[in-house]
């Protein structure tokens, strides 16, 4: 977990602010910078809460303990389902076990094959993700079994709307490892989706999968024609959690920041700043199974580590 930003408004820049702080658990990249433009640095204005935001990687929700102890976290809605669980979220509503029970809906992130236009000029699919052969390089996967075991069902020629059928079974699942197996000498492992955009803009991998607003922010900031591939690519939902046992202040703080997020001007003003996903209804992405991997991620994440520790 590391330190990004700090934002000291109002009679919280005095001494003794930071206890007073409200502390955000984010994502960093162009992400973590156009919520702050859109959200936190406006909300810190106009209220005078100054707030810190840290960055995590989306993998395990940090416990909001010590000096980090979080109000607020940006997670996945997978994430935030087992979080809910556990207790490790505060229930705000809905049904238990759902997506909105213990998250605020923040927005909607597109997975995409991400490829160096340079060296491959027409925009190759998952199966040529699969083509060393034709296309040698290294290849981009995200270090969880999410959005990496479908993309592996895919690329074997599995349809996107049959994905989670075939992965719920036991054939499925060794499926979709034997196909990660087929690949696994030439894949450089990514963990946030920062890093995602960078390893294809530095030309460490010739295709990867990766966040699409991460690629398209960083656009025209390297040496590298950087394509998206859109088709077949996974939608993915992210939500606001709370953390649990705030005392009645941060929570009054972290539903103020909460509402303000969601006020019209804010999702325009947030819009602008960072496009997750072209506005192309044909694109038809495949959302991904937020109730499946609230299921599964457990078992599939040790089959997963498993298998990474395997030579």
């Amino acid at each position: 977990m590391l330190f990004c930003l700090t934002v000291l408004v109002g009679n919280d820049a005095r001494a003794g602010w930071r206890a007073h702080a409200l502390v955000v658990e984010g994502w960093g990249g162009a992400l973590g910078k156009a919520q702050d433009q859109a959200f936190f640095r406006p909300f810190a204005a106009s209220t005078g809460t100054g707030i810190l935001r840290y960055v995590w990687d989306g993998g395990s929700l940090p416990a909001p303990a010590g000096r980090h102890a979080w109000a607020l976290a940006l997670v996945e809605d997978s994430t935030a389902r087992i979080a809910c669980m556990q207790g490790r979220l505060q229930r705000l509503g809905g049904s238990p076990g759902s997506a909105d029970a213990c998250g605020v809906p923040a927005l909607h992130d597109g997975i995409a094959l991400a490829w160096d236009r340079g060296r491959i000029p027409a925009a190759p699919h998952w199966s040529d993700f699969w083509n060393i052969v034709r296309y040698p390089g290294k290849r981009g996967l995200r270090k969880d079994p999410r959005s990496t075991l479908e993309i592996a069902l895919m690329a074997d020629g599995v349809a996107a709307s049959d994905v989670y059928t075939v992965l719920a079974t036991p054939e499925g699942v060794d499926r979709a490892f034997h196909k990660l197996s087929q690949l696994r000498p030439y894949i450089v492992w990514w963990t946030s989706a920062a890093e995602s955009a960078r390893i294809i803009g530095d030309g460490s991998v010739l295709m990867t999968s990766a966040a699409g607003g991460e690629v398209a922010a960083s656009a025209g900031s390297g040496h590298r024609d950087v394509g998206l591939q859109w088709a077949q690519s996974l939608d993915d939902g992210l939500s606001w959690g709370v953390a649990p046992g705030l005392d009645s202040t941060v929570r009054d703080r972290a539903r103020a920041l909460l509402h303000y997020m969601s006020q019209p001007e804010q999702i325009a003003r947030f819009a602008g700043l960072y496009h997750a996903r072209p506005d192309d209804p044909s694109l038809q992405p495949m959302p991904m199974d937020a109730a499946f991997w609230q299921t599964h991620l457990p078992g599939l994440a040790k089959r997963f580590a498993d298998w990474l520790a395997t030579p």
